[in-house]
């Protein structure tokens, strides 16, 4: 679902690098046309950032795990927050099967040469074979098809229940209206 917003700098002197800190406001629309405004609370460089939205808060972080790995971990708090925290681990879990699937082609294209695939800690057993370089970029995962499939359901979903909102509302007035 992606939503394009403008930024709003934090104060002077708050920033992490050229606007971007505690304070920092993000404003778009969202999929069912709501104003969107997330704002950065917290930030500590390269290991954690929490964002709030409408009483909701977003944390992601990182940590360096004893094996060289990244380890990114994210939790949403707020209300309704179960079904969306589904969508996101579905998400997640895409983007972790294409960057196994074509790590090659993604080290390729980061380094504009053709280098071997380092091997894969703890690896799952073998899916599609990565995209070799030059030969047709990247493999598409079964999971990509099923998380677009998701987004789209829970889209839907929400443009449902925002149609109901209204229409309930509307209703609610149109009855004190008669009063």
């Amino acid at each position: 679902m992606p939503i394009t917003f403008t930024v709003k700098p934090c104060p002077r002197g708050a920033d992490f690098i050229e606007g971007y800190g505690v304070g920092t406001v993000f404003e778009g629309i969202n999929a069912i046309g709501q104003p969107e405004v997330v704002t950065i609370k917290e930030l500590v460089s390269l290991e954690k950032i929490v964002l709030e939205s409408r009483g909701l808060l977003m944390t992601y972080s990182t940590t360096l795990l004893p094996n060289g790995d990244c380890k990114l971990q994210f939790a949403f708090d707020g209300p309704n927050m179960g079904r969306f925290q589904q969508h996101v681990v579905m998400q997640i879990n895409t983007m972790g099967s294409f960057a196994k699937a074509n790590l090659r082609a993604i080290l390729d294209e980061a380094d504009g040469k053709t280098l071997p695939a380092p091997p894969v800690v703890g690896a799952s057993p073998p899916g599609p074979p990565p995209a070799v370089a030059g030969g047709g970029g990247f493999v598409d995962v079964p999971q990509h098809a099923q998380a677009q499939q998701a987004a789209q359901n829970m889209m839907q979903q929400s443009m449902m229940n925002a149609t109901i909102k209204a229409s309930s509302m509307h209703a609610h007035a149109a009855a004190v209206g008669r009063h």
